[in-house]
């Protein structure tokens, strides 16, 4: 029996150990709930009911129903994989490939389990509790991935990923398919730390005077702003932006009257 050699890989394995198969994957989280309660009909998709029963047939769907009849109705993940599923069909994948990619995510499955597809669902928890892209990779190959953006771009630049591949946003497809559950990803600053965000929005968006970082012990960071105003309306319009703490006071610069508002926040390592 001939081996398939894995091509493209991520290497976020310690992330994803700790997050996932330590955390995630055993503990009863109540949006595993959410994530697979049956509430959305067939009509919520548009896919025709002849297509799903194809793909019962030819198992990239699970038929829950009694002997296969009657009404079914979906969960929000499995919306989000007929969703993928129908995706990869425009790209042109043939059911053969589509179903190595559900049997990808469904590597974690178990009877056991509160989740029916534990891979997909935390991902997609991922999406809703974090602005980090996450991305779906199907390779012409078979292969398969998911997983951070950040980890997909480092497994690029460092040759990790050799093939082409398509790519699906998964909180694009669910903004897509869920009007209601908006979901916030930053495509632009997702590899950047929440202190960097900061002091890139100070320099370069906010034009404050000056920035200083405390650090306190191994706990919290101290980031601290000075805006300087030339009018106390500046300032009004400054302070529905600004932090929970604040100080503000007027200041003389030269021969003009200037108004300062110093922003405190404090964030996590």
């Amino acid at each position: 029996m001939k081996m398939e050699i894995k091509r493209n890989y991520l290497t976020d394995t310690d992330w994803f150990d700790y997050q996932f198969i330590c955390g995630f994957l055993y503990e009863n989280h109540s949006v595993k709930e959410f994530l697979n309660e049956p509430q959305y009909k067939i009509g919520d998709e548009a896919i025709s009911s002849r297509v799903l029963k194809h793909w019962h047939d030819t198992e990239i769907l699970k038929d829950n129903r009694p002997k296969g009849k009657g009404w079914r109705k979906f969960s929000f993940t499995e919306v989000v994989w007929i969703s993928i599923a129908s995706q990869l069909r425009k790209f042109g994948l043939d059911l053969k490939k589509i179903k190595k990619v559900k049997e990808y995510l469904d590597a974690f499955n178990s009877t056991e389990n509160l989740s029916k597809c534990p891979l997909l669902d935390f991902y997609i928890a991922h999406c809703m509790t974090s602005t980090m892209p996450i991305k779906l990779l199907v390779f012409d190959t078979g292969e398969v991935l998911i997983g951070r953006q950040v980890a997909i771009d480092l497994a690029v630049q460092y040759g990790f990923i050799q093939d082409d591949y398509i790519s699906i946003d998964i909180a694009k497809l669910i903004n897509k398919r869920f009007k209601g559950k908006k979901i916030e990803t930053d495509y632009s600053n997702y590899s950047l730390s929440t202190i960097e965000k900061e002091v890139q929005q100070g320099i370069y968006y906010d034009d404050v005077k000056s920035i200083t970082i405390n650090i306190n012990g191994n706990k919290d960071i101290l980031l601290t702003k000075e805006h300087i105003k030339d009018s106390r309306d500046e300032i009004k319009v400054l302070l529905q932006k600004t932090g929970e703490y604040y100080e503000e006071s007027s200041v003389r610069t030269g021969k003009g009257k200037h108004y300062k508002l110093v922003e405190k926040k404090k964030l996590k390592k």
